[in-house]
């Protein structure tokens, strides 16, 4: 990841040519983003990873014809930045938003809530309520140019909806521009999901960061290891060498209370674990001493009385050990102490605003402070245009962005290679706090089918990778004020992209009826009003506070092995996939720093960017063969193409 100080500089017309090439690009990542949801259910992408190796190798080859015509290493930095922005703003966003601009008015003769409890309160703006406009649609089996020639029908939709996300990705924009010098240069977070693309735009721009033998030693093998897992899928009779799921602990125990323990995957993932490497090693303890604390709750509540199943205590009905809540607070606890370790540069901040004045290559803080008021005023307009109060969305957009906030940095301090909050959002916290007795059935519809996105899983949340686009920038001299306009232009570009995708896809293939969960979120939320859950209030308080005794001990005591990072990100489900892989690395990587250095860490760093490498090459070429012959093809990835554990 190193600098390359006799680059060209990045002028206009580079800038401009980066955009370019990334814009040619995005709709097949979009595409590639939709049609195979296992390659970006996690922090390092596929899809964007990829496509940027592609033009590295491109640019590789024109850079021995022509130094003046190649590309540098900060417009290859921008088309990863735009690319993997515009991925995120394809990915899960998407899944929960494009589908039920459908869904409700062209399956409302199947499910009595679409017509009495969606239909008659969500906006014409938002969402289709006459099934006849959708007859063609619905039926399926129709070519690109039928597709094309109902794109009318669409477009009010499609812009309604990417102005309400592009302005939430706007504010998130906003403040990771007017945090990035805390973040980047003064706290020093360590960024560990940009190795491997640091790596390939400084290979691809005429470093030699890919060429160390310890890479090319592990990407060979690790990339015939999973070719050859790829022809044994399609061909049985082959041999395999399997580096997925191996067991399952929750198997082993078929008593009670310890039958209630949930899945517990013994699974290596070598591309999750060679991202394991990157995190510091107190932040990856953590991770796995609270995954354990976490199972130990499980089988405690169970021993209570409290039935757990796979992952006990979520969702919008609170139950002991009331994981959500937990995380919540845990997330609150972070967000609050980011603020506090930021106070005297937030200080600096607003007397920088106050004057005017910034640096010259880096985005006026006063510029992003204006753009950050501009977009939550107008996301509250758009709340009153559609039935609700301006100061409700106001807060409820500031509540996400605080959460936003907390796993952004999370991610940039402790690079997990999944962060999955399951079912996690403001929506939580409003039953929690607020209960649901006296709120109209017009109120909570229009929220839960509006804001749905923000409450989903957050596995492909844009904010993180804005952060790290910025990162790589400065990494690379970039123009902060050309990356901001990279990234809101393929912020807009990647919604765009990604509707036109689903809507294409549902033409070609026929819709599905997917959003029987929010009916049902709101048919259980009106039909059983509930009053303010004191239990899951005082959930949230607890790991609130515990975060912040944590911090208070981290700081006071040196070498202190447990991070409060560690504690968010796995009291929700996600690091049950791969906490074995971590298992291993942390072991390895322990023996390797005691026994041979930083010398010999700097090799193992090597042989985990070589297993990056070959896991994503050869999720490429599998991902490639399932798009084009529609056949379910080998996954690297935590989810299978034919199913959840396959």
């Amino acid at each position: 990841m190193t600098r390359r100080s006799d680059a060209p500089a990045m002028n206009a017309f580079r800038i401009v040519r980066a955009m370019l090439v990334a814009l040619v690009l995005t709709p097949v990542c979009c595409y590639w983003a939709q049609d195979q949801g296992v390659d970006r259910i996690f922090s390092l992408m596929v899809p964007p990873v990829v496509l940027t190796l592609l033009v590295a190798v491109a640019n590789r080859l024109i850079l021995v014809r022509s130094s003046r015509l190649a590309m540098t290493q900060g417009e290859l930095v921008i088309v990863y930045a735009m690319l993997t922005v515009s991925c995120a703003m394809a990915s899960e966003w998407m899944d929960v938003i494009a589908p039920y601009i459908h869904s409700y008015g062209l399956f409302a003769d199947r499910n009595e809530r679409y017509r009495s409890k969606v239909l008659p309160y969500v906006s014409d703006w938002l969402f289709f309520k006459d099934a006849k406009e959708l007859e063609a649609f619905g039926a399926g089996g129709k070519p690109f140019r039928f597709f094309v020639s109902q794109l009318h029908l669409w477009w009010p939709k499609i812009l309604a909806w990417t102005a309400i996300i592009s302005l939430v990705c706007l504010a998130m924009l906003c403040i990771n521009m007017l945090m990035r010098d805390q973040w980047t240069n003064r706290e020093k977070l360590v960024f560990p999901i940009i190795q491997l693309p640091m790596a390939i735009v400084n290979e691809g721009s005429g470093g030699s960061a890919l060429r160390s033998r310890y890479v090319l030693g592990a990407m060979a093998v690790m990339l015939a290891i999973d070719m050859l897992n790829g022809f044994a899928f399609r061909h049985p009779a082959l041999p395999r060498v399997n580096v997925r799921f191996l067991g399952d602990m929750s198997q082993w125990f078929t008593t009670e209370p310890w039958n209630q323990v949930g899945w517990t995957p013994i699974g290596i993932f070598p591309f999750m674990a060679a991202i394991g490497l990157f995190m510091p090693t107190d932040l990856l303890f953590s991770c796995i001493f609270f995954f354990f604390v976490r199972k130990g709750m499980q089988v405690a509540a169970a021993a209570l009385g409290h039935e757990q199943g796979v992952f006990g205590g979520g969702g919008l009905v609170p139950s002991a050990p009331y994981f959500s809540e937990q995380s919540w607070g845990a997330f609150l606890g972070l967000f609050c102490t980011a603020v506090w370790v930021s106070r005297g540069y937030l200080r600096e901040v607003w007397q920088e605003i106050r004057s005017g004045q910034s640096e010259a290559r880096a985005v006026p803080h006063r510029l992003s402070f204006v753009g950050l008021i501009v977009s939550l005023g107008l996301l509250g307009w758009i709340g009153v245009g559609i039935g609700l109060s301006w100061p409700f969305v106001i807060g409820y957009t500031l509540v996400f962005l605080a959460f936003s906030i907390a796993m952004t940095r999370l991610r940039a301090q402790l690079g997990p290679p999944t962060h999955e909050m399951a079912f996690m959002g403001p929506n939580q916290l409003m039953v929690d706090f607020r209960g649901t007795q006296g709120l109209g059935e017009g109120f909570i519809s229009r929220t839960v089918t509006t804001f749905h996105f923000m409450n989903r899983i957050h596995r492909t949340h844009p904010m993180p990778h804005q952060l790290e686009s910025i990162k790589m920038a400065e990494m690379a001299r970039v123009n902060q004020r050309g990356v901001f306009m990279a990234i809101l232009l393929a912020t807009i570009a990647g919604s765009i992209f990604g509707h036109l995708v689903r809507i294409y896809l549902g033409y070609r293939w026929t819709p599905a009826d997917v959003a029987g969960d929010t009916a049902g979120v709101i048919g259980q939320l009106t039909d059983s009003p509930r009053p303010p859950n004191i239990a899951a209030i005082a959930a949230v308080a607890l790991s609130f506070a515990f975060v912040l005794i944590l911090d208070v001990v981290r700081f006071r005591v040196p070498g202190f092995p447990l991070h409060p990072a560690g504690y968010a990100l796995t009291m929700n489900f996600g690091v049950d996939y791969y906490w074995f892989g971590l298992l291993i690395v942390l072991l390895v990587k322990v023996y390797v720093q005691r026994y041979y250095g930083l010398k010999g860490y700097d090799k193992l760093r090597m042989v985990a960017i070589g297993l990056l490498l070959g896991e994503m090459v050869a999720e490429g070429v599998w991902g490639t063969v399932a798009m084009v012959t529609r056949e379910a093809t080998y996954s690297i990835s935590i989810n299978g193409r034919l199913g959840w554990t396959q």
